[in-house]
C-alpha cells in the first residue's frame, strides 16, 4: 500500500469515527438534522450507523466513478475515493459539533 493510499485510508477511518461520534451525540441532544436527503433516506431506512455507511460507500462510488472514467489507476481511484469521503465525513463531524454547541440552527 503507496503512503498516499494509506494516508486517505486513515483519513477516512478517522473521519467516519468522528461523524458517527458527532452524529450520536447530536441525535442524543436532539440538535441533528441530516443534511442530505439521500442519508436522509438511507438512516430512515437502515437506522443511523447502517445508514451511514451505505452513505459513505455510495459517496465513494460516487467521487470514484469520474476519476476511474478518467484514466487514474486503481490505486489513484482507492485513494481519491478514502480522502474524498473521509474529508466530507470530517466537514460533517464538525457541522455536528456546531450544532450541538449551539452556532448552528
Amino acid at each position: 500500500m503507496s503512503g498516499r493510499l494509506a494516508a486517505a485510508v486513515v483519513l477516512l477511518l478517522v473521519g467516519t469515527v468522528a461523524d458517527v461520534g458527532s452524529t450520536y451525540l447530536a441525535i442524543s441532544t436532539g440538535e441533528f438534522v441530516e443534511g442530505s436527503p439521500v442519508g436522509r433516506t438511507f438512516i430512515t431506512w437502515l437506522g443511523p450507523l447502517r445508514g451511514m455507511l451505505v452513505t459513505k460507500a455510495l459517496g465513494m462510488v460516487v467521487i470514484g466513478i469520474p476519476v476511474a472514467v478518467a484514466g487514474g489507476s486503481r490505486r489513484l481511484v482507492a485513494a481519491v475515493m478514502c480522502a474524498g469521503v473521509g474529508a466530507i465525513s470530517l466537514l460533517a463531524a464538525g457541522r455536528n459539533l456546531l450544532l450541538v454547541a449551539g452556532f448552528l440552527g
